[in-house]
Formats: structure tokens, C-alpha cells, sequence
């Protein structure tokens, strides 16, 4: 059910049945040493991907590129600007609406897509665009963090983390072959944010957020996607059968 791979002819026979679809959406950001620039946007594509499987619900190209300035100190990071980012999903929603999709969900990796992603929701609505828009960020389903406590206690973090690079080696397993495995001392901020790729870089030189990432496994890693599936399967279910106004 991957749209990339069907004609207009497959897409118009699906809207005749159902009007939803699932966008994985990540970036293009370092994640330490120990992680691949591509992380965000390999979980959230692997984990929407199946969720479309498991549903026989259309799943739209992944958004590879996300709101990630406060990582541009780190070389190989990609970032849109917050106005950008806005304005490119807002785009996206309106060219699915257009067709007839009507239910459209973003299955997100990064955390600094949230508050764009849910602005532009806020601009379709306000320009009165009917539907049902969500974004669903794997990391922060409660069902997940409980796993990530019972297998990492306190030394998941919020960057680069041994939950997110445990499934990114499940996945892309020759990728970590020349990536680091010692262990460092995690540090632990008071800090704030917003922050700016100077400030950001001052606060986690290596790039990671409290994190232990040489304590990620692949088979965490199958565990925690399996648990991510299953819970964010459940959510789409339930916006299947919300009536729309």
C-alpha cells in the first residue's frame, strides 16, 4: 500500500473505499557518533510503513528533510526553516484533500516537527479545509517510554537514544559497523529552549541529550518498534471511525 508504487487508476479505486493516509515524516540531523543522520526519518518510515501494511491503508512518501536548526552545528544536517516546514505541509494536506483523502496522519521521528506540523494544521483549519489532520510521534507514545524505562531506566535521554538507534540498527544493521560502542559520561543540563545551533552545540558538544546510545540492541530495537506498531495501529483505527463534520 505504498503510493509511490501505485498509478492514479490504483488511487482513485482506493478513495472509492477509504479516505486515509499516512505520511512518515523525520529529518536529516546528526545523532552523536554513535547514530546515522538518517535515524528520524528511518524509524518513522519503517514504523508507518507496516502500520499501512497491517491496516491496508495507503502510505504516502516519506518527508525526509525536518525543523532541525539547532543541529546545523553539526555537519550533514539538513534543516527547513519553521515557515518552510509550514507552508511544505501545508501544501502536502491540501494536494491529498484535493483527491478526496480526508483523514490524513503523519507518523512522526523528530520531536522539532511537532509545533510546525501542528501549526499548519491549525492554518488549514483556519482556512476552513475539512478533515481529520494528526500527527503521531512514536518516541512520545506513553506505551513505548514504559518500555524504554524497563530496558534503559533513566539513560534513554531525549536525542540520539539507545531506543531510536536500537531500531535504526534492526533496520540498517552494515550501517553501524564503524560506529563507536564505548561508553561516555552522560551529562545533565538545566537548560532551555528553544535553542540555537551555537547554543545547542555549548550545551551537548557530542550531540547527545543525556543519552546512553552504546546500550542500543537491535533486539530492543524489534521490541520497541513492535510496541510503537501496535499502539499507533490502534490510533488510526479510532480516526477511522470518527465521523468528520
Amino acid at each position: 500500500m505504498l503510493l509511490e508504487n501505485m498509478s492514479y487508476v490504483e488511487v482513485e479505486a482506493y478513495l472509492v473505499e477509504k479516505d486515509t493516509i499516512i505520511i512518515p515524516i523525520g529529518s536529516t540531523e546528526q545523532h552523536s557518533p554513535y547514530g546515522i543522520i538518517g535515524t528520524d526519518f528511518i524509524t518513522a518510515e519503517a514504523i508507518a510503513r507496516e502500520v499501512g501494511r497491517r491496516l491496508d491503508i495507503l502510505v504516502a512518501p516519506t518527508i525526509t528533510y525536518g525543523m532541525s536548526q539547532h543541529h546545523m552545528g553539526f555537519k550533514g544536517t539538513v534543516t527547513l526553516s519553521p515557515e518552510t516546514m509550514i507552508s511544505m505541509v501545508k501544501d502536502i494536506v491540501n494536494s491529498f484533500l484535493e483527491h478526496g483523502f480526508r483523514r490524513i496522519v503523519f507518523i512522526n521521528g523528530h520531536g522539532g516537527n511537532i509545533e510546525p506540523v501542528k501549526t499548519a494544521f491549525s492554518q488549514l483549519k483556519y482556512e476552513n479545509k475539512k478533515g481529520i489532520f494528526e500527527i503521531i510521534s512514536w518516541f512520545l507514545l506513553p506505551e513505548v517510554q514504559e518500555i524504554e524505562r524497563d530496558i534503559f531506566e533513566d539513560k534513554n535521554g531525549y536525542h540520539a537514544t539507545p531506543s531510536e538507534i536500537s531500531i535504526t540498527k534492526l533496520l540498517r544493521p552494515d550501517a553501524f559497523k564503524t560506529k563507536p560502542t564505548e561508553k561516555k559520561r552522560i551529562t545533565k543540563n538545566k537548560i532551555y529552549f528553544p535553542l540555537s545551533a551555537e547554543e545547542f552545540k555549548k550545551a551537548y558538544p557530542d550531540g547527545r541529550m543525556e543519552s546512553a546510545p552504546w546500550l542500543a540492541k537491535e533486539k530492543y530495537g524489534k521490541l520497541i518498534m513492535e510496541e510503537a506498531i501496535r499502539v499507533i495501529s490502534r490510533k488510526v483505527r479510532d480516526i477511522q471511525k470518527i465521523k468528520i463534520l
